[in-house]
């Protein structure tokens, strides 16, 4: 194999390729990546056996081949060259040399028959969604993706697909994050899917300024491809929870708040929660919010908000992480605020939809 490449274009795909590649794995081959020079372009694959990204760049080819070279180190290498062409060669035993005007390197790669073969998209086949629903839905629910690697069925978000409309789920358990959003769907029929954690904020990568992505299952493989690129994730094996009665609960007890200033309480007040439970307490009462944190190795916050309310008092205690990560994501001026009791989840959601429904349900805390 032999090739010319510009730098930046070659940065760039090395650069995609990073969040997939683990950084200590058991298997060599893993920690590289495969350069493959075919045609006109340079193509490079990467996968954690879970997770693969296949990307590529154009290139004068002047000998078709293939080979493996460690990802991080190439990535570091391209990128401290100088703006310029890059000459890459391969050399006998899976060595290589890149050559970038006065400067030259020859890298130890791995044979490609260990590459791992990649899963791959079908022409003509899959659902095509719109970049902008995808990166939306994502913002506003992957956060609440449980972090605990023995609930692997809830290690992702569900992605639902209707005639018309596509909606996200994700829950840890102790909170859900529920956003739909009307979606001008081409192909395909409704069906859902979990996609893992890590599958989605590759995606996110994957579709940065693109305007559509298209999805298809290909046997145990979630596959999405766009702008030339392509993602592919193992499906998760479980049966995500029956959210559809959650996020149908209402309280008989609403109030709307204005969304930085309850930030910006929660941020303060919770400087003084118990590292362990970050618990917040919420007291609502005629006209008045009160926030209040305590620790007996701290001490106490309070902070007051003036709120449009007249009803019974209420008391509940809350996580304050899992508010501020819904407020961040919520945007907008103001949400609404749903309880029922001390002892039942709370709902909250924006008070301007700007056409998506969004809803985030969390469990109390025993204060």
């Amino acid at each position: 194999m032999e090739i010319v490449v510009r730098k930046n274009d070659l940065l760039k795909e090395l650069q995609l390729v990073q969040g997939i590649v683990e950084r200590k794995n058991s298997i060599p081959i893993l920690s590289n990546v495969l350069v493959e020079a075919t045609g006109s372009e340079i193509r490079i694959a990467a996968t954690d056996l879970d997770v693969s990204l296949r990307c590529g760049c154009p290139a004068q080819v002047a000998a078709k081949g293939a080979l493996t070279l460690q990802a991080k180190k190439l990535y570091e290498i391209v990128r401290a060259l100088p703006e310029s062409d890059l000459h890459l060669k391969q050399l006998p035993d899976a060595w290589a040399s890149l050559e970038c005007e006065h400067t030259s390197f020859k890298i130890a790669g791995l044979p490609r028959e260990d590459f791992p073969a990649l899963p791959e998209s079908k022409p003509g086949k899959g659902v095509e969604i719109p970049a902008e629903v995808l990166r939306d839905l994502i913002a506003r629910t992957a956060f609440a993706i449980t972090a605990e690697d023995a609930r692997y069925y809830l290690a992702g978000a569900l992605l639902v697909f209707e005639k018309d409309a596509l909606a996200m789920v994700a829950t840890d358990g102790h909170r859900l994050a529920y956003a739909h959003r009307k979606a001008a769907l081409k192909g395909g029929e409704p069906q859902r899917v979990l996609v893992p954690r890590k599958a989605l904020t590759e995606l996110l990568h994957l579709i940065e300024g693109e305007e559509s992505a298209v999805f298809q299952a290909v046997e145990n493989h979630l596959v999405f491809t766009a702008g030339g690129r392509t993602l592919a994730s193992k499906t998760i094996e479980g049966n995500f929870p029956a959210f559809e009665k959650v996020i149908a609960i209402k309280g008989d007890k609403s109030v709307s708040l204005l969304r930085e200033p309850l930030m910006t309480a929660l941020r303060r007040v919770s400087l003084l929660s118990s590292e362990r439970s970050r618990a917040v307490k919420l007291i609502l009462a005629d006209g008045r919010l009160e926030l209040l944190a305590s620790s007996p190795d701290l001490g106490e916050a309070r902070e007051a908000l003036s709120v449009d309310y007249q009803g019974a008092g209420i008391e509940i205690g809350f996580n304050a992480q899992y508010l501020l990560e819904f407020l961040a994501a919520a945007g907008g001026e103001s949400v609404g605020l749903e309880l029922k009791d001390a002892e039942s989840q709370g709902l909250f959601r924006p008070q301007a939809s700007d056409g998506i429904d969004y809803r985030y349900i969390v469990m109390p805390m025993r204060l």
